[in-house]
């Protein structure tokens, strides 16, 4: 009985496996719908584990290795095999497997993504032969001197100081690589949780929901982070600084930032859908504003009032006390 269930184990994990490969072939080779499948690579390996367990997981991650190379050539599939598949697929596996929450599975999942980058970016110099950080910042200096040529052409006002403002963004998107990275690596995980939430069902598996955006608020730890940050840059940073733990509570401070405009967002998104009462109407002018310089400006900082007061609670309490 154990011995027909192993078989029957492998050849699943075999066939996932050979599943995985035809989506990494296509997701390499459509030009548009490729991003999509990309997202869906994690899938089969998290099949596997639910089904099977862990250790069938990392088979079925090692064989999907080895076929892709017949298809993608070593380099792209030890890259994707390691990364895509076999990181993300095996965190979110294990985390369905132990039932856990959804901002958890996202939390780990950020958390995984960005080591996945990392390990990118530290295999592409010796596989590839080149340095992917040295290349997205020769294609932005790139782009400046392009800029810089069309705005001379068309004789735009101040154009000087337009493209100086575009040196100074470049420099600090350099500064606060990192906190860029992990800031995408969590747009990533968000996704492929989406992904994730859309199929398995599904498949007959249960994938616990996030909570809803307009529930969405600021932990107070993130405020502590960035007093800290803040405090640090005041007291050790200047323009001749390059101490680690400056551009380290530069970083923070960035992505502190970054999150508390998404959590104004949630905030925002709240108090137009009680006032307009459409959920897409509500998030079109949500959109709209938060994507508005006045609206970056001010959504953090409500939201780091929120935090602290509980805006929708007082908002549901004043409701609940109308109905009575």
């Amino acid at each position: 009985m154990d011995g027909g269930s192993s078989v029957r184990s492998l050849a699943e994990s075999a066939l996932l496996a050979a599943i995985t490969v035809l989506l990494m072939f296509l997701g390499a080779f459509l030009p548009i719908a490729g991003f999509f499948v990309v997202l869906m690579w994690p899938i089969p390996v998290m099949l596997v584990i639910l089904r099977h367990g862990v250790r069938y997981g990392l088979m079925t991650v090692a064989v999907t290795i080895v076929l892709s190379t017949i298809f993608l050539g070593i380099i792209q599939a030890v890259l994707a095999g390691i990364t895509i598949v076999g990181l993300i697929g095996v965190a979110f596996g294990i985390g369905l497997r132990r039932s856990w929450t959804g901002s958890t599975l996202v939390g780990v999942g950020t958390a995984v993504i960005a080591v996945s980058f990392l390990i990118t970016l530290a295999l592409a110099g010796p596989l590839m032969g080149i340095d992917l950080v040295e290349q997205i910042q020769n294609t932005a200096a790139r782009s400046v001197e392009m800029a810089a040529e069309t705005y001379s052409s068309m004789g735009v006002a101040d154009a000087e100081l337009i493209l100086e403002e575009m040196r100074t963004a470049i420099a600090i998107m350099e500064t606060v690589f990192p906190a860029m990275l992990m800031m995408s690596a969590f747009v990533y995980s968000v996704w492929t949780f989406g992904v994730t939430r859309l199929l398995l069902p599904k498949l007959g598996y249960a994938v616990p929901p996030l909570p809803p955006f307009a529930r969405w608020r600021a932990p107070i730890w993130l405020a502590l982070a960035l007093l800290a940050s803040y405090g640090i840059i005041l007291f050790m940073g200047g323009p001749e600084s390059v101490s680690y733990i400056v551009v380290l509570a530069e970083n923070v401070l960035f992505a502190a930032n970054g999150a508390y405009l998404v959590f104004g967002a949630a905030l925002l998104y709240f108090l137009l859908h009680r006032l307009l009462g459409s959920p897409w109407v509500a998030g079109f002018a949500c959109a709209l504003i938060a994507i508005n310089p006045i609206g970056v400006s001010i959504l953090p900082l409500a939201a780091i009032l929120d935090s602290g007061l509980d805006i929708r609670r007082f908002v549901d309490r004043k409701r609940n006390e109308n109905r009575t």
